[in-house]
């Protein structure tokens, strides 16, 4: 296949792994690089730069495909702050794909396009996506409201979203948000697209790290099992509904400060729930689109199926013209 963001990265398929933090670790990254697609680890799934860019070695030794890294900017993120030795590691290794999100990459970009990098910004709003471009990114990942971990508070769907950012900006477009089979990859595409960000789909792969518990919750769950927490701090998250997470909205009813309401919602809650498989006690990110999934299989198995199904309704459509 071949789209911008084929070209762009390098890579067989326009599929683009989302960045889950603790999940996307180099075992996935390097399934779904293998496979065709852009693999993906998360910054922040890691204390300190050095077990950073450990993981980073250990996915060239995986893999010898294309690889992407996420970096996840706070508004008070600076480049000479914590994140520094994070960049040097990424210099270091010559990591050549860079996906960030949050708060402006502008601060970064120098550093980062000194280093050969070719980075795409991830946005939750499509007025974002002209800054994005402004400031020298060259690809956009745009978030549509169904989508898991944050896709902003503006609560326009993907089918909005898309196409009102590739009219914002003429950069190559990622859609995120819905997507986890040929068909919705064949939408967006059809749609004008470039590429896909799938992120609830790869929860559930194999090489996801994950424990039984868990994987069950997908699978009984459905497209109305996820909530959004965090609203109250404009930092919404959308979730899997569990009991932690109905009793963080709860507790959100009673306007808390930041500092009451992070010791619910800090990501070490999350780590502790899935290294101990207790769902229930965490906040876990996903998608509406977990209503659509009821297996685990092996990622190169879900891109190939996704591909198949792609070319399946490539022919469906074909045959009404």
């Amino acid at each position: 296949m071949k789209t911008r963001i084929t070209e762009l990265f390098g890579i067989e398929y326009p599929i683009v792994q989302g960045a889950m933090q603790w999940l996307s670790k180099p075992n996935l990254a390097a399934a779904v690089s293998n496979a065709g697609g852009l693999g993906t680890i998360n910054m922040t799934t890691y204390a300190d730069p050095e077990d950073f860019q450990k993981d980073i070695q250990r996915l060239k030794r995986l893999t010898d495909k294309p690889f992407s890294v996420n970096l996840s900017l706070l508004p008070d993120t600076k480049p000479d702050g914590p994140i520094k030795g994070f960049l040097q590691a990424i210099v270091d290794e010559k990591v050549r794909i860079v996906e960030t999100a949050g708060s402006s990459p502008k601060p970064f970009m120098d550093l980062l396009k000194g280093a050969g990098c070719v980075v795409m910004h991830k946005i939750p709003d499509s007025r974002f996506a002209h800054t994005a471009e402004e400031v020298g990114c060259d690809a956009v990942c745009i978030v549509g409201y169904e989508g898991g971990g944050h896709p902003g508070m503006a609560g326009v769907g993907s089918m909005v979203q898309w196409p009102l950012t590739l009219e914002r900006c003429s950069l190559p477009v990622v859609g995120a948000g819905g997507v986890c089979d040929g068909r919705t990859m064949y939408a967006a595409l059809g749609m004008g697209l470039d590429g896909v960000m799938v992120g609830t789909r790869f929860l559930m792969a194999e090489e996801t790290e994950i424990g039984p518990h868990l994987r069950q919750a997908v699978i009984d769950a459905k497209e109305t099992d996820t909530v959004l927490t965090q609203t109250s701090i404009r930092n919404a998250l959308r979730s899997l509904k569990t009991e932690e997470a109905l009793h963080i909205i709860e507790f959100e009813k009673h306007h808390p400060t930041f500092d009451e309401l992070y010791p619910l919602i800090r990501g070490t809650v999350t780590k502790a729930a899935y290294e101990n498989d207790k769902p229930q006690e965490a906040q876990i990110a996903m998608g509406q689109v977990l209503g659509r999934i009821h297996d685990v299989k092996p990622a190169a198995q879900i891109i190939q199926d996704m591909v198949e199904e792609f070319y399946a309704m490539h022919r469906r459509i074909s045959g009404m013209l």
